[in-house]
């Protein structure tokens, strides 16, 4: 079961309404993040929470400093995929910055702009951002609503 304690740190996002208007737009609003690396307001596609039918969960945000860690502790989502971006927030394909990802029980080391598929049951989290030297955005999806709660796990020590 979540603890109150890891989703805590989602912030703003508990609350997060997002402004429906004619048909099938919806106005984003800004939320704060917990995240002192995450300085300007995020936004977040909120699926079903917006549009009944909708599946699609997407949130955006600015990354501009380091973070030991971004996310919650380490878990699997039993029951759906969700993808991982990272990259320049002016020039996509520019990656100024030190990231360290906890990906399938283990930490990698990247450098490089990229995005993370995370099938159901592949362990994740949390982004740990050792330096950034220009801003980045990261995207967090997934196109299914969760069914069962995360399972949180412990995760191995950094090499």
């Amino acid at each position: 079961m979540a603890k109150p304690e890891d989703l805590g740190k989602l912030g703003g996002l508990v609350k997060l309404k997002n402004l429906r208007h004619e048909s099938n737009l919806v106005e984003l609003k800004g939320w704060k993040s917990a995240h002192k690396s995450i300085s300007l307001p995020m936004i977040t596609a909120m699926g079903e929470r917006d549009i009944p039918g909708s599946q699609l969960v997407i949130g955006f945000a600015y990354i501009d400093q380091p973070e030991e860690k971004i996310g919650i502790k380490a878990h699997i989502h039993p029951d759906r995929d969700q993808w991982i971006f990272l990259f320049g927030a002016r020039d996509f394909t520019e990656f100024d910055a030190d990231v360290e990802f906890y990906l399938d029980d283990e930490w990698h080391k990247i450098d490089y702009p990229f995005y993370a598929y995370i099938p159901k049951g592949m362990s994740h989290e949390p982004l740990r951002i050792t330096r950034v030297g220009k801003p980045l955005i990261f995207i967090d999806a997934r196109v299914e609503a969760d069914k069962q709660p995360p399972v949180w796990i412990e995760e191995k020590p950094r090499k």
